[in-house]
C-alpha cells in the first residue's frame, strides 16, 4: 500500500481559512453521526442496500446519508435509530440537581430561678443565661 502524500495549496488554504469554528464543528458532527450510521449497520451485517430497502429509500440516498454531508431531520434519525437498533440522539433528560440551604434558629425556655429573664427585666442588672451546645452559661 502506498502512503498518501502530503498535498500543500494556497488556494485550499484560503478556502479552508473561510470556515467557520462553528461551520466546521457542525461538518464534525456530521461526520461523526455518518460513521455511527455505518457502525450501526455493520453491527447489524447490513449493506447500503440493505438500509435502502428497510427505509424504503434509493441507494444514492444512503450514500448521501454516509457522506458525512447531509443535514438530517429529526423524523429521519429517528427513522434510522428504529430500524439499525441504535442510538443517534440523546432526548432524555438528566435529573437536575439542587443545592437547598436552611437557616433556622433554635431557642429555648429557661424555667430556672438561678437564670434571669433579661428580656422582660426593665432593670436590666440581672446576669442572663445563654445557651452552648446543651449547657446554660450565665453571661
Amino acid at each position: 500500500m502506498k502512503k498518501a502524500e502530503i498535498y500543500e495549496s494556497d488556494f485550499l488554504s484560503d478556502l479552508l481559512s473561510e470556515i467557520s469554528s462553528q461551520e466546521q464543528e457542525k461538518t464534525d458532527k456530521r461526520m461523526l453521526l455518518a460513521a455511527r450510521i455505518d457502525d450501526a449497520m455493520k453491527k447489524k451485517g447490513w449493506r447500503k442496500i440493505d438500509l435502502a430497502k428497510e427505509m424504503k429509500q434509493q441507494p444514492s440516498v444512503i450514500t448521501k446519508w454516509l457522506s458525512g454531508t447531509h443535514n438530517f431531520n429529526s423524523d429521519t434519525l429517528f427513522d434510522l435509530e428504529y430500524h439499525l437498533e441504535a442510538k443517534f440522539i440523546n432526548t432524555e433528560e438528566k435529573p437536575r440537581e439542587q443545592t437547598l440551604h436552611f437557616h433556622f434558629n433554635v431557642s429555648q425556655k429557661v424555667t430556672s430561678d438561678k437564670y434571669v429573664d433579661r428580656v422582660n427585666d426593665l432593670n436590666q442588672t440581672y446576669p442572663y443565661a445563654a445557651w452552648v451546645g446543651n449547657n446554660p452559661v450565665s453571661c
